[in-house]
């Protein structure tokens, strides 16, 4: 719609059929994650689903606690944003892994699967239901599908834009 040329990196689709009403859906699947809150105590998690189910995955985070790097900043007189939010050169090495190490095998520590048109609210988890086992095993097949779809097959770009790099950004 903006007549410039999509970029090969590009993981979004083309919604112009949903904008022009002659299309009602553009995937069958949706691939979502949150790497960045870990930081706060959640663990890393990726989930796929379609209209009807949800297959969750979450890995173990050993990040140290942002509550005690708030405790620490001010002990230091360091202001807390900078403490939290200041990114270094060995953050680049921790935020690659959390991008690669699923896709090279790391292991959920939890997971969790939900009937979306019967519980919304995500409250009864049937991952250990065996009446479910064939929509489990799809949608663990998937979620390979669209993690490959999403990050790609070829080494990860990784842009360094942390403090190291330029000091004098303020970001």
């Amino acid at each position: 719609m903006a007549r410039i040329s999509i970029p090969n990196t590009y993981q979004g689709k083309n919604i112009n059929s949903l904008i022009n009403g002659s299309k009602t859906e553009v995937r069958e699947y949706v691939f979502t994650e949150n790497l960045w809150s870990t930081h706060f105590g959640n663990p890393r998690c990726e989930s796929v689903q379609t209209k009807n189910w949800k297959y969750i995955r979450y890995y173990k985070n050993n990040n140290f606690s942002a509550a005690k790097e708030i405790a620490y900043a001010k002990e230091f007189n360091i202001p807390v944003n900078e403490m939290l939010y200041k990114m270094h050169d060995p953050g680049i090495a921790v935020y690659r892994n959390y991008i690669e190490a699923p896709l090279l095998g790391e292991q959920p520590v939890y997971e969790e699967l939900y009937n979306l048109k019967d519980d919304a609210s995500e409250l009864h988890n049937l991952i250990h239901k065996p009446a479910y086992k064939s929509i489990l095993d799809n949608l663990k097949k998937q979620w390979k599908i669209e993690i490959t779809a999403a990050r790609g097959t070829k080494k990860t770009e990784v842009y360094r834009y942390t403090n190291d790099a330029y000091p004098n950004a303020k970001h």
